[in-house]
């Protein structure tokens, strides 16, 4: 199906480069693991009966992505910007047509508008495509897990913060009751949303380590013990 074609047009479409020329991966990386998974979720039962085109699923998950190189090669958007914000129609239709230019000669006429109209309906909550659908899934699920770490991490580094702004963030959600409203509110598929009730486990426990170095509870946890057991009144922390 050309897929790896597709795959290499997409990289040289969505590599970006930082201010020494050197290459940077961060939506590229997005962009594949998106595709990718948006391959996986096609195939799962209660999805594949809807017949889902495949070439469609993956062109659409890689240039997805596309419309903020544009943006940073344009000079509309800072390259440390980049998936910080949701996508939007402006973005979305900047790879809807870069899409159409750089796959026309990759996939057949009907597939390559098909997958336009994908990119095009993300911005939107609402879609009879089932392409469209499960490459939002796909989008969704970089919300859960330790993947929903990284984009953090460079938007903390972008403003200045540290890492307690991002367990600020972390404990807020959760005192609001973000995460079952939004495991609710982000899946269509059954299967996909167990997916990401299990990343998000993971990702609660990772933060619940993270908040327990940070305060340095392990070492004094450490020290507490020895003292205890050599007979010594314990630290105070």
């Amino acid at each position: 199906m050309q897929l790896n074609d597709i795959r290499h047009r997409a990289h040289a479409d969505l590599m970006l480069t930082d201010s020494h020329g050197e290459d940077d991966t961060f939506l590229w990386e997005y962009a594949l693991r998106v595709a990718q998974s948006a391959l996986s979720i096609a195939v799962l039962p209660g999805v594949h009966n809807h017949h889902p085109d495949q070439q469609v699923v993956y062109a659409a998950g890689l240039y997805h992505a596309s419309g903020w190189a544009v943006g940073v090669r344009a000079g509309r958007i800072d390259r440390g910007q980049v998936l910080l914000a949701p996508l939007c129609e402006s973005t979305a239709e900047d790879g809807a047509a870069v899409l159409e230019s750089r796959l026309a000669d990759l996939i057949p006429e009907e597939k390559l508008r098909r997958a336009a109209r994908v990119v095009r309906s993300l911005p939107h909550r609402e879609t009879d495509l089932i392409e469209a659908q499960i490459v939002t899934e796909a989008r969704n699920l970089e919300e859960f897990g330790l993947l929903a770490v990284w984009p953090a991490v460079r938007k903390g580094m972008i403003e200045g913060k540290g890492i307690q702004a991002a367990l600020d963030t972390w404990r807020r959600k959760r005192e609001y009751h973000f995460w079952p409203a939004r495991l609710k509110d982000a899946f269509r598929f059954d299967a996909v949303r167990e997916v990401a009730k299990q990343r998000l486990s993971t990702l609660e426990t990772f933060m619940e380590e993270l908040a327990r170095q940070h305060m340095g509870h392990d070492i004094a946890d450490l020290a507490k013990t020895a003292n205890n057991h050599a007979g010594h009144a314990p630290v105070e922390t």
